[in-house]
This record gives C-alpha cells, sequence and structure tokens, in this order.
C-alpha cells in the first residue's frame, strides 16, 4: 500500500467513526480557537500560539475541523497543519492553513481554500515523511489527496494521489512531481485489479524555457526498480544510469540522455555488441476514456486495453560510436506506412555523442513531421500526453552478449503500448506540478516602489 494510500485509509477511518459516533455532536461542529490551543500547547510556545490566532479570519466566526503538528520544512522543528471551516457563509468551504517555524515565529504560508460535499471533516491534514498531506473529497466516491513541502521560501506539490470512478470501475492515479513516477491502476466494483501501470512521466517544456526551482525537468533513472532485465548484472548507478530532458519547439522534438556507465562497449563493427540507446514513441492521442493513451473503451463491465497497435508506433535505436572515427548512428523503425513527407522527415532526423567523465552523453533531434504532426501538439490549457519510453542497453563484456542490462523509464515491450512511460508537453505559462514562493508579491512590492 503506498503512504498516501494509506493517508487515505486512515482519513475515512476517522470520518466514518466520527460520523457513526452517538456522541460526535461536538465533533461535528468543530472546535472554536481557545479549545484548539489547548491541543496544541504540549507542541507550541506561548507566542507561537498567538501567531496562528492572529493569523485566523479576524472579525469572523470560524470552528477548526482538522490539524496535525509535524515537520514539512525539513528544518527539525514543528510545523502545523490546520483545516477551518469560517461560518456564515454560504459556501461548502475549508480553509488549509500551512505554518512553519520562521526563526522563532509560526509563519502563515499558505492558505487553501477548498469544497466539501457533506462535512467540513472530508477535508483532513496529515503530517508525515516530511509532508504536509491535505486530502479533499471531491464526490461520493472520489477524494484527492495532495502532498506539500516548504523548501527555500517556497510551497511545492511533491505527489499527488487521485481516486474516481470511469463506468463501473475504481480509478487511482499517483503522480510523483519530484521523482516523476506515475501509477495507475483501474479496479473492478469487487475491488479486483483489472488494469495497472507503472511508469515515469518526462516533462517537456519549450526549448529554452528557464525552469525554476521547485519545478523538476528531467527524469533520473538510477534504482534497481528501473532495471527491467538483466538486474543480476547490475552493479548500481556508476554501472548504468542516466538522465534525460525532453525539450521542443515548433518543428523538432530534442532529447538530452546522459549517460553514467562505468565500462563503455562502443563495437567494432555495426553488428557487434556494444552499448545502445533505443527511443519508443506511442503518437497515438488519448482516448476518450478517462483521458488514457491505453485504455480504448469500457464495454460495460469490460476494460478494453491498447496491448497491441498496428499504427502510432515509432522506434529511434542510436548506436555511439567510438566518440573518434566511427560517427554515432541512428535507425528509424515504425508501424506506420509513411507518406512522402514523413520519408523526407526520416533524413531530418539527428544524434550525435560525446564522452563524459563517467560516460557519455546522447542528444538526438526528431522532426514532428515524421512523427505525424505538422507542429507540436501543445494546447494551451492542458499537458499533452504521448507514450515514450527510453532505454539504455548496457553491455559490459562485449564476448557475453547475454549480460546485457536493461534500465528504462517503463518495463517496456515495444509491440504494447501500454507498456510505454509518457512524456508530457507544457505549454507556455503552464507546469508539471505546482509551487508557490512566499516572497513573490513581497518582492514585486518592492520593484513597484523602485518604479519597475
Amino acid at each position: 500500500m503506498t503512504p498516501l494510500k494509506t493517508i487515505l485509509t486512515s482519513v475515512l477511518c476517522v470520518f466514518a467513526l466520527v460520523v457513526a459516533s452517538p456522541l460526535s455532536t461536538s465533533a461535528q461542529s468543530g472546535m472554536d480557537f481557545d479549545e484548539f490551543a489547548r491541543k496544541i500547547d504540549p507542541y507550541f510556545a506561548e507566542d507561537l500560539i498567538a501567531d496562528v490566532r492572529a493569523s485566523m479570519p479576524q472579525g469572523s466566526q470560524y470552528r477548526i475541523w482538522g490539524w496535525d503538528v509535524g515537520d514539512f520544512s525539513g528544518d527539525g522543528f514543528y510545523d502545523l497543519a490546520m483545516s477551518v471551516n469560517i461560518l456564515g457563509t454560504r459556501k461548502r468551504e475549508c480553509v488549509v492553513y500551512l505554518f512553519v517555524d520562521n526563526e522563532g515565529f509560526l509563519v502563515n504560508i499558505s492558505k487553501m481554500p477548498l469544497l466539501y460535499v457533506d462535512l467540513p471533516l472530508e477535508i483532513g491534514v496529515v503530517i508525515k515523511d516530511i509532508t504536509a498531506y491535505v486530502t479533499q473529497k471531491r464526490r461520493a466516491e472520489d477524494w484527492t489527496i495532495r502532498g506539500y513541502r516548504f523548501a527555500e521560501g517556497s510551497v511545492i506539490l511533491v505527489d499527488e494521489f487521485v481516486s474516481n470512478r470511469i463506468e463501473s470501475f475504481g480509478h487511482e492515479t499517483f503522480r510523483s512531481y519530484k521523482t516523476l513516477e506515475t501509477r495507475e491502476r483501474f479496479l473492478t466494483a469487487e475491488g479486483d485489479l483489472a488494469f495497472s501501470a507503472e511508469y515515469l512521466t518526462i516533462p517537456c517544456y519549450g526549448r529554452g524555457r528557464q525552469v525554476f526551482a521547485g519545478f523538476v525537468p528531467e527524469v533520473g533513472i538510477g534504482a534497481v526498480k528501473n532495471v527491467v532485465n538483466g538486474a543480476f548484472w547490475w552493479q548500481g548507478e556508476e554501472d548504468a544510469s542516466f538522465r534525460a530532458r525532453v525539450v521542443y519547439d515548433d518543428d523538432y522534438l530534442y532529447f538530452r540522455i546522459a549517460v553514467r556507465d562505468s565500462t563503455i562497449i562502443t563495437g567494432w563493427c555495426d553488428t557487434c555488441a556494444a552499448d545502445k540507446l533505443d527511443i519508443w514513441l506511442d503518437v497515438t492521442p488519448a482516448q476518450e476514456v478517462g483521458g488514457n493513451r491505453y485504455i480504448s473503451k469500457v464495454d460495460r463491465n469490460k476494460l478494453v486495453v491498447r496491448s497491441s497497435s498496428d499504427s502510432g508506433l515509432f522506434a529511434f535505436s542510436v548506436r555511439i560510436g567510438d566518440f573518434a572515427d566511427r560517427r554515432p548512428s541512428i535507425k528509424v523503425k515504425t508501424t506506420d506506412e509513411l507518406d512522402p513527407a514523413q520519408d523526407e522527415a526520416v533524413q531530418l532526423v539527428r544524434v550525435v555523442t560525446a564522452p563524459r567523465v563517467d560516460g557519455y552523453v546522447v542528444k538526438v533531434r526528431v522532426p514532428f513531421v515524421l512523427l505525424g504532426y505538422e507542429k507540436a501538439p501543445i494546447e494551451e490549457r492542458v499537458l499533452t500526453e504521448l507514450g515514450c519510453t527510453i532505454a539504455l542497453y548496457d553491455v559490459d563484456n562485449e564476448f557475453r552478449i547475454d549480460e546485457t542490462t536493461v534500465v528504462a523509464t517503463s518495463p517496456i515491450q515495444p509491440l504494447n503500448p501500454s507498456t510505454y512511460g509518457a512524456i508530457r508537453f507544457v505549454p507556455e505559462g503552464k507546469w508539471y506540478g505546482e509551487t508557490a514562493n512566499i516572497y513573490t508579491d513581497a518582492v514585486l512590492n518592492a520593484l513597484r516602489e523602485l518604479g519597475f
């Protein structure tokens, strides 16, 4: 069970106990600040509790429904998360307050207004693993849990768990905006697993765009769970691992893959055993069913998975050359019958490689025309997703090809689109994840005062 799923289970159990208890009248009305102050008194000095009181809605009546104390800033001091319902409004809304200990003050770093369905208790807070988790019930069986951390003056969205229903199936999605891991699964009405996928999602920003602190622009592959073949021969990150960044402009998709390899085998000929990289792309747009790439449709109680495809799949296989006389090469394979424009675009595919102290770098350029798009598939309001898996084949002994290790962003089966990872095209003004700097307003006001 994932940490976020554990947190959701705990919140649901507390909710059920409160609602079912015949003595829960006071629990269902929240608490006033004086009662709340007595509960947090063991954790905070009187002056710090006064800081919290001063941050509450002044001139309004309110009740505190949920709270937790812990450390979500990583400084070793207690922080505070609380859920507050303001009385006298028609909105079914709670405001989640996050406070951090900053040089002897409890500073309010975030206020999140969130809607509830029936009771304010449906908005919950838990602090665990240096993260403040905020739980929200959106509908009868739909929940969201978002994890936040405070670092370098910014409130950063670390991960997100979302559960909902698609037709008769339960649907759960987990996204880590720090590690870029994605997990998704469909459950039958009886709770049995109908389909699951685990992969890495690579954010794809515009070429030359500055990615600020708090957002992760590239994916790192260096754990044993990323070894999809040959784990027995894998000796760790220094043996075979990589970091990959993908960017776009109007005409091309660019890959930059920095490989860490303790023993580089370049091969003596074009067919000899050698280290190589493969990039697989599934350019078929997401289906209507929940916006998924791998679910074709739901037929009553049956889930139809895209486990095979005769179109939309592309493979780019890179041989790295010897960084001297033998230049790198790239082969293009596809399930599609290419039209004349795509045939010409094959000639525009480029690859370059260069050695590094601990490995090598591979750069690949792919024209969107080859993939069947006139230009980058960007939409202004949403993050377009295509299937993508990057795999490194590491050969440490050219005479023992069977000892090859494969490290990849998903457990790829090339002709099975449901095993591909993903890239998400991020339009200008959008981000993969969220971050908010608490000093932004102060900086802007200072610049205005200086005449900017």
